[in-house]
């Protein structure tokens, strides 16, 4: 709690952030719905953050922070009206170019001030742009980093803070960059940083969806529900929660001032409606719904996905998977000069996991088994009862040497099989059996090729004739993402006994784990 003459505020951190605020890494990351707090909860973080500064001889704590929004209308009405909103009277905000605001309250301690220096920066306007190369910040904060299409901002960023304060009063404590953003699509930086560069002291945060899809009703409309561990419902904690420095938190109705603890019994006052998500998705296009309440990875709009089934949160794990001892490999790989192997083990509960992935481009079947596949196996997965299920098309002679790719791969003292067959209708569902399947397929993130293809590089594409316009071809793209997808369906042909799976209605009870930090 902060305030002066009669004016106070309280601020509860969701689960999300009480982790966030805790978190000492320089580069902190949110993913998550609309209204899940995520703005507000970086706001406070520049403002606890400005608690923890060294006071100066004046008994001061002084900070300064970058705000950051991609376009001046939107920085203007959204992210200084937050801050206004927020701190009333203690802020004053002057409208220059760049914007600038100032926040004053006296700390808790009851012996220093806090004094926040609050710079307003639009990525649209140049001059603001220009700005960023000689300012001297404790951290920043961009909003709605989604929008920022490039990531020079956040490199140029990365050397302007921890220069404020002055290292003759101590320098900053713990400076940052905190970023918050729906869930992109899978060629934005965010996603590269985020899902597959992973780099040291980054930490990303992914809230929990909004809603949970439980399927369609017999009319074929999509059923949601609230999802009871999203950020932002109101309850009162089972467990003991973190609650941050500086902050109020209330138990059996006293108020009491953290002083960075763990508390049990922690009411937590409810941001939203009751109806405020479900109200949303009525009516409204799937693909929104799943980025924006259901904060899943989006897709660029190439096509239409091979696999609209596949949700991103349910079927991803939060870390790499490891081989289940006892449990058999299958192997399962597409042909040509672009091999792919998709590493499967069906566990005793029904369950396929796709732990590794191998995808190689221009290069022989011969050399790929030799080279790749083969020392793969021996180096991880030795110990492991395995057969590798190839195309059916394998079986046939190639014209260069008179040798079946079954053969090759057999010579190299590997077990092989032909998969039942290459209709595309019949591999497809296989996947969609184990997708719709409760707890029936989980992927680890190392498979960065076909998990990116599951989300949206895996897809039907346009017909380019203008009589066509807005129809999609039956068969999905050729391209480097298709290959390794391949190899996936005739594992799960394999795994199905060859048999033509039987449709079933999806049915989920949660659309993915709680928030995770620093994976």
């Amino acid at each position: 709690m902060i305030g002066t003459e009669g004016f106070y505020l309280n601020y509860h951190a969701n689960n999300t952030f009480a982790k966030v605020h805790v978190d000492t890494n320089p580069y902190m990351f949110i993913r998550g719905p609309v209204g899940s707090g995520k703005s507000s909860g970086c706001i406070w973080h520049c403002v606890l953050n400005a608690m923890k500064q060294r006071a100066n001889y004046e008994n001061v704590r002084h900070a300064r922070y970058a705000i950051i929004r991609a376009t001046y209308p939107s920085l203007k009405t959204t992210v200084v009206n937050s801050w206004k909103n927020w701190f009333g009277p203690l802020i004053s905000v002057v409208y220059d170019i760049p914007i600038r605001g100032t926040l004053k309250f006296p700390h808790y301690d009851g012996k220093t001030k806090v004094e926040v220096e609050l710079v307003f920066i639009a990525l649209d306007r140049e001059e603001e742009v220009k700005k960023l190369q000689s300012l001297e910040l404790t951290g920043a904060h961009i909003n709605e980093a989604a929008e920022v299409h490039h990531p020079s901002i956040f490199n140029m960023l990365k050397s302007r803070i921890d220069r404020h304060p002055d290292k003759k009063y101590g320098g900053a404590v713990e400076p940052f960059i905190i970023l918050d953003y729906n869930s992109p699509d899978t060629e934005h930086w965010l996603y590269k940083l985020s899902e597959e560069e992973r780099p040291d002291e980054h930490s990303f945060y992914h809230q929990p969806s909004a809603l949970i899809y439980e399927g369609r009703d017999k009319f074929g409309k999509d059923i949601y529900k609230n999802n009871p561990e999203a950020d932002n419902w109101g309850h009162t904690a089972d467990k003991d929660e973190w609650i941050p420095k500086g902050l109020e938190y209330v138990i059996n109705g006293v108020k009491y001032i953290s002083d960075g603890i763990k508390a049990r019994g922690i009411e937590f006052i409810p941001h939203l409606s009751e109806n405020y998500y479900l109200r949303q998705v009525a009516g409204t296009d799937p693909a929104w719904t799943n980025v924006f309440i259901l904060n899943n990875y989006g897709m660029v709009r190439k096509g239409k996905p091979v696999y609209p089934e596949y949700n991103d949160t349910i079927h991803c794990a939060t870390q790499d998977l490891k081989a289940i001892k006892g449990v058999p490999l299958v192997i399962s790989m597409d042909l040509g000069l672009t091999p792919a192997a998709a590493f499967l083990q069906l566990t005793p509960l029904g369950q396929l996991l796709m732990i590794d992935e191998l995808v190689e481009e221009d290069m022989s079947i011969d050399y790929f088994t030799k080279n790749i596949l083969k020392p793969h196996i021996l180096n991880n997965y030795r110990k492991y009862p395995y057969h590798v299920v190839i195309d059916p098309a394998g079986g046939k002679r190639s014209e260069n040497d008179a040798k079946t790719a079954l053969k090759t791969i057999r010579d190299h003292g590997i077990p092989v099989i032909l998969a039942s067959t290459n209709n595309f209708l019949a591999r497809r569902e296989a996947v969609v059996y184990f997708l719709n399947k409760r707890d029936g397929f989980l992927i680890s993130p190392k498979c960065k090729v076909a998990r990116k293809g599951f989300i949206s590089e895996y897809h039907y594409p346009k017909y380019s004739a203008a009589a066509l316009e807005g129809k999609f071809k039956d068969k999905p793209d050729k391209n480097i993402y298709s290959h390794i997808h391949d190899g996936i369906q005739y594992g799960c042909l394999d795994l199905l006994g060859g048999r033509r799976p039987r449709k079933i209605a999806r049915k989920q009870t949660h659309n993915g784990p709680a928030s995770t930090a620093g994976y």
